[in-house]
């Protein structure tokens, strides 16, 4: 409803603003989490992975505010959780410390981000979709550019679900590192 739109729009600002002056991504949602936990009489949060990536480098530092931790999609299929970074959703706990990782990425990889609608998507027995479903998408050739990662993504949990009812949004995102980056 209207209060959680406002946390939402709240939040994205926070995030905004707080990448602005920092440049570490424990450092923002550190800061974006005490801003939220001080006027939060509703008792709301918001989950929030942030990243910064270097082209240059390929590394791709980053912090998990309780959000699903992303797959790394190697161009060879191959994929791997990101190593997790122990954060909690923002907005709960005080002066919480989130604590950041890096990881590198080679030229062609992908970057997976989704929301737990699509991991918990249920077919009309009651199964979820989980993250090694998702997984194994990569290894049957999935096509290599993000947008296609994202169809095919879609396609899955649609041929998986069937007709039985979602009741959580079904969000993905992929992030490439181009092959001419260096």
């Amino acid at each position: 409803g209207v209060p959680a739109a406002l946390f939402m729009m709240s939040s994205r600002t926070l995030l905004k603003g707080s990448a602005i002056g920092l440049d570490s991504p424990g450092q923002v949602l550190s800061e974006v989490n005490q801003l939220l936990q001080e006027e939060n009489d509703a008792a709301m949060f918001v989950t929030v992975f942030y990243a910064t990536f270097d082209p240059g480098t390929g590394e791709l530092a980053y912090a998990n505010g309780g959000h699903n931790t992303p797959l790394v999609v190697h161009a060879d299929g191959s994929s791997t959780v990101i190593p997790p970074t122990g954060g909690i959703a923002l907005g709960v706990v005080p002066s919480f410390t989130y604590e950041e990782s890096s990881i590198f990425l080679q030229p062609g990889d992908r970057v997976v981000l989704y929301t737990d609608g699509v991991t918990e998507a249920e077919n009309d027995q009651g199964d979820q979709f989980e993250l090694e479903r998702l997984c194994e998408i990569f290894t049957n050739g999935t096509p290599l550019d993000a947008r296609a990662t994202n169809e095919a993504v879609f396609a899955a949990i649609e041929a998986f679900a069937g007709d039985a009812p979602q009741f959580d949004d079904v969000t993905c995102l992929t992030l490439r590192r181009s092959e001419t980056d260096q």
